[in-house]
């Protein structure tokens, strides 16, 4: 292969790129069952943190981006500015994909999906450009993209979007081995040394690439200063310094661009702090734990492996998301040699035969230490949270970790294919060996509860309430407003009262396309505090306030009560004199409320009703309390005391 990484696309490149290709769609077909009958048109998840990117997906789709949605936050709109994701790649992606289908589950199905195959298709290109052959390249790929991590975060498909980790990783191995990528070496002369190479072309796309995800971004950020260091401390050379200088701001301006419409929104509306506060204390909650690299997969289909990995989590404290951190054997094996490489390097066998290699071996145990260092429980990232607690799920960083490891293991077996290339028959059976060692490393990587089935709970609840909210849409004149009952919360972090789930509330809109809820509203904002200055009001009164806004439907989700909201329901009954549309479940029950809001209506012309929602609305503004960030977090604090006690 050529050295200039911008090279033309060859023949070979391109066969063995289709071979990945096909392989990734096998062995996707085993482990997601694609190919048993699940709907595509129901997204992969409907509950938790899932439903989030449902709403952001079908709001970018129908509103041309996912900042703002008109149909939701009734009376307002919905305005998500204080929600910096930093996902708009992947958001933009799935946009495109909107070209061909409208509908939001299948545009998110096909997006998970095609991660798997951009995860090692970029695995592959960063494998090659460290002169690793062909076929343990895409062993590496495939292997790095069927991590456990990819199936786990299956409800954040922001995370499971991890294709740029690869790329990163290559810009972050460039400084460590002192390439010239935006400063040439040697140059006497402070600005005049600035130049872009072919290389540092490529570094300043990925860099912009990998911006867009507000984590992995942070740790490329992070591990790209230890890279730095390192360079720097090697040779002490102004270029080798201000080659990762230059990366780290191409990097962090990237980031700033993403966050940008939410840094201005912040500075003429004032920032969300309910929005934006984080506890120091959340990077030990949500931080890495060493052992949880190499402990199997919850669920392994090994019994024994998944009896130790179930022990674990049972017993131990401190067990969550990090769970996801498994690497698996294969990336485990990696994991071990990296950090005991210190100890080995030095062996005249091992030098004997990495010759050149060795300094990527010494690049590689450097990052893992850092980032292992940077991500555990009490580690430098308790001390970073001190100050900046804005990222608080340090266990993420395992996916470099996993990324290391598994490059480990690729040189080992590049240096075994290139000792015995020239034996009768090694090349055919190191290619079936690897073959095999390929599927075990994913039997073992990927737990076998993580297939689609047709027919499963999740696809029925779904085809429930579809038709039920598109009975509610057909019978309700586009553009009708419509309020949910109970209050769980501001959006994103809703805290619902009783059996309601997480975002449940948000289900209502994903069903829908011409009516206006309610729900959600942006948390510690003028709506969300005013929602739940309205729900915590006495019914009567609370019929006035949706009345006076323009409210021409009421929905109640009893899972919300302790009674199943048979007394809200018989409240509501009592004074609108209608009677719900119940689901086929019971949950729900909507109440038509257009014969109420005309009789409050009567006399009053169009004009002068939208007139007086204004009015209404400015009296409400005008109170200082709903204003407040805290407001409406407090007086749902105050709700909930006394059925607490």
């Amino acid at each position: 292969m050529k050295n200039n990484p911008l090279s033309s696309i060859t023949r070979t490149q391109v066969i063995w790129s289709a071979i990945l290709i096909i392989l990734c769609a096998i062995y996707l077909i085993w482990t997601l069952g694609l190919l048993n009958g699940a709907r595509l048109d129901v997204p992969y998840t409907y509950d938790g943190d899932g439903l989030e990117y449902n709403l952001l997906v079908k709001t970018t789709i129908e509103n041309g981006w996912w900042l703002e949605n008109p149909m939701t936050g009734a009376p307002g709109t919905l305005e998500m500015y204080d929600y910096a994701i930093g996902s708009n790649l992947d958001l933009l992606i799935m946009k495109i994909i909107s070209l061909f289908s409208g509908n939001y589950a299948v545009v998110m199905n096909v997006y998970y999906i095609l991660g798997f195959f951009l995860t090692a298709l970029c695995s592959l290109y960063v494998f090659r450009q460290l002169k690793i052959a062909y076929p343990i390249a895409v062993f590496g790929g495939l292997i790095f993209s069927f991590l456990y991590y990819h199936f786990f975060r299956i409800i954040h498909y922001n995370l499971v979007s991890y294709y740029m980790v690869p790329l990163m990783v290559l810009v972050i191995l460039w400084i460590c081995q002192n390439e010239s990528l935006f400063y040439r070496k040697g140059n006497s002369r402070l600005l005049s040394g600035f130049t872009l190479t072919h290389k540092g072309l490529i570094a300043a796309v990925i860099l912009l690439i990998t911006s867009t995800h507000s984590y992995y971004g942070y740790f490329g950020l992070l591990l790209l200063a230890v890279a730095v260091l390192w360079a720097y401390s090697r040779t002490f050379q102004r270029s080798d310094f201000f080659n990762g200088a230059i990366a780290g701001i191409i990097l962090i301006a990237g980031i700033l661009l993403n966050k940008l419409p939410s840094l201005i929104y912040g500075l003429f509306n004032g920032p969300s702090f309910v929005m934006s506060y984080r506890y120091a204390f959340e990077s030990e909650t949500w931080g890495l734990k060493l052992i949880q690299l190499l402990l199997p997969a919850q669920g392994n289909r090994i019994p024994f492996l998944a009896d130790i990995a179930q022990k674990y989590t049972l017993y131990r404290p401190l067990v969550n998301e990090n769970v996801s951190a498994s690497l698996g054997i294969i990336g485990s094996i990696g994991l071990i040699i990296l950090l005991g490489w210190i100890f080995i390097r030095g062996f005249p066998y091992i030098q004997a035969r990495l010759d050149k290699r060795s300094p990527l071996m010494d690049h590689l145990s450097l990052l893992t230490f850092a980032s292992i260092l940077i991500g555990t429980i009490g580690g430098i990232s308790a001390i970073i949270a001190q100050v900046f607690p804005d990222i608080h799920s340090y266990n993420r960083i395992s996916l470099y970790i996993a990324f290391f490891a598994i490059l480990t293991v690729l040189l080992f077996l590049q240096l075994l294919f290139e000792q015995y290339r020239t034996k009768p028959l090694f090349c055919p059976i190191f290619l079936i060996l690897l073959l095999v060692l390929l599927t075990f490393g994913i039997f073992d990587q990927v737990p076998a509860g993580y297939a689609l089935t047709p027919g499963s709970d999740r696809e029925k609840e779904f085809q429930m309430q579809a038709d039920y909210f598109a009975q509610i849409e057909a019978e309700m004149p586009a553009g009708s407003s419509i309020f949910i009952l109970p209050d769980i919360g501001g959006f994103p972090n809703s805290n619902p009262p009783g059996k309601i789930k997480g975002l449940d509330s948000l289900k209502p809109y994903l069903h829908t396309h011409t009516l206006k809820w309610s729900y959600p509203t942006m948390k510690g904002r003028f709506w969300d505090n005013w929602q739940t200055a309205v729900c915590a009001s006495n019914p009567e009164d609370m019929m006035g306030h949706l009345y006076a806004t323009g409210f021409t439907g009421l929905l109640v989700d009893g899972y919300g009560y302790a009674d199943g909201g048979a007394k809200t329901e018989n409240s509501i009954t009592t004074l609108t004199g209608t009677k719900p549309l119940i689901s086929s479940d019971g949950r729900y029950a909507f109440y038509d409320l257009r014969n109420c809001m005309n009789q409050k209506k009567a006399g009053m012309s169009d004009a002068q009703f939208e007139s007086a929602k204004e009015e209404y609305i400015k009296t409400m503004m005008a109170r200082p309390e709903l204003q407040s960030p805290l407001f409406g977090s407090e007086l749902r604090e105050k709700l909930t005391k006394p059925a607490s006690a």
